[in-house]
């Protein structure tokens, strides 16, 4: 009965524990399911945290029993495992959690956050699970993949693949030494949201900027957004690949501060609701621009174009005109888009993440491990103690017993060797000096 109680004990310890770990993991691996051993960091953690835990529990349930009888030696193996089963669940991460949050903060300049993790690390895993899909997509569509695979092969390799690998090493390399790190000083801060204002993305584009001429990129095809989109026309891009000329594939390949933002950057114009011969106005522009559709888009064609020659930008910045929303929110936008998605690429951010993806996989991959060493590990603790319990009750004899109260009284005392301190007292006296030696001692015990 004692050994199955004993093993009841060991299963809702540690090995619930590392199922907890693993039914926690399962958004995390299903999201880096290309990222090889990665997404595996944290139960592969647990895992040894458990071996460690169970050679623990079989060593010293084998020196228990070992010293059968010796109550001493069987209790420092249950406080042993007690402290095992404690260091190798919570204790090792009150340690860990200290230089944690830093670490992490510094590694991803702030842009991936401990409590962010702490808090929904299945959200994290998500996302960085959409970078590579969306990554493998654009760059499929752009015709940097291999388009004689299918894309749900491509998809299902992802990461994994060496193709794959090289497209986002090479690529991002571009993107951060002949962009990111090109807006030097104050310059990168004016891409904010809130600062970036038609002025400052003009005052960005032309400002003299320093490029390594000698780093690649992989581009194959030209893709060029939909400049004009309206109801008829919402496709973001034209449907056509340009293969680029190997004249084109030699060119150096530069960064806007619109490709570090990534996202594009829409102007708003106000439109009044008048209303013309029973028509609105903003009905009738509509119209206009559909039906002008053929002039305005060579028109916008030939202002991209100039603006990403070499005697200005000397990169592509898309200007165009979105009139989806024309017709009944009475909404026109001139959107200014950038490069990225184009060329296969998220912004900045979301690019440097995915440069370094596997090890943010295997970051995030810790955080569900974290979780439950804290929430089960009082469970494991718990058992140990339940465990050794048994243990002492089996092998640990029986306790000494505690003497009463009255066997400390004076009537009770051990008798004195009287003879040996006589003997050390007298040594040396004369006769004389010994017989009143004795005569005072025996007059002092016998009457107290």
């Amino acid at each position: 009965m004692k050994k199955f109680l004993k093993f009841i004990l060991f299963l809702i310890g540690f090995p619930a524990l590392l199922a907890f770990v693993v039914w926690k993991s399962m958004t995390v691996l299903e999201e880096g399911a290309t990222y090889s051993f990665w997404p595996y960091v944290g139960i592969i953690l647990a895992g040894v945290f458990f071996i460690a835990y169970f050679i623990t529990f079989l060593v010293t349930g084998r020196k228990s029993k070992k010293n059968a009888g010796n109550r001493k030696k069987v209790v420092g193996q249950v406080v042993a495992l007690v402290i095992v089963s404690f260091v190798f669940t919570a204790g090792i991460w009150l340690v860990v959690d200290i230089p944690l949050p830093t670490i992490l903060n510094d590694a991803t300049s702030g842009t991936v956050t401990f409590d962010k993790l702490t808090e929904d690390y299945d959200d994290q895993a998500e996302q960085n699970g959409l970078l590579i899909d969306n990554f493998v997509k654009w760059n499929y569509e752009n015709g940097n993949l291999d388009q004689s695979i299918s894309l749900d092969e491509w998809l299902e390799r992802g990461w994994s693949d060496p193709a794959v690998q090289e497209l986002i090493s090479v690529n991002f390399k571009s993107m951060d030494q002949n962009g990111y790190v090109t807006f030097r000083g104050p310059w990168i801060n004016l891409a904010d949201d809130d600062r970036l204002t038609v002025p400052v993305l003009v005052h960005l584009i032309i400002n003299q900027r320093e490029f390594n001429e000698e780093l690649d990129f992989i581009l194959n095809y030209e893709m060029i957004p939909n400049v004009l989109k309206t109801e008829d026309h919402p496709e973001d891009y034209e449907d056509e690949l340009r293969p680029l000329t190997d004249e084109e594939k030699e060119m150096l390949v530069k960064w806007s501060i619109l490709d570090m933002q990534g996202t594009p950057m829409n102007i708003d114009i106000a439109l009044p609701d008048i209303q013309i011969a029973g028509f609105s106005l903003t009905a009738l522009i509509n119209n206009i621009i559909n039906e002008a559709s053929a002039e305005i888009v060579p028109l916008l064609t030939a202002l991209n174009n100039a603006i990403g020659s070499e005697a200005l930008a000397g990169t592509p910045i898309y200007f165009g005109i979105d009139a989806t929303d024309l017709k009944d929110g009475a909404k026109l936008s001139l959107s200014i888009s950038s490069t990225v998605q184009a060329r296969g690429m998220w912004d900045y951010k979301k690019s440097a993440w995915l440069n370094s993806n596997n090890l943010l996989f295997a970051v995030i991959s810790i955080f569900p491990a974290r979780q439950w060493l804290y929430i089960w590990g009082a469970i494991v603790v718990f058992a140990s103690l339940a465990v050794g319990a048994i243990r002492l009750s089996e092998y640990g004899g029986k306790a000494p017993k505690a003497p009463a109260d009255d066997e400390f009284g004076e009537g009770n005392a051990a008798e004195p060797d009287y003879a040996a301190i006589d003997a050390e007292m007298t040594a040396g006296m004369t006769p004389y000096e010994k017989t009143y030696y004795y005569a005072y001692k025996d007059h002092l015990r016998n009457n107290g």
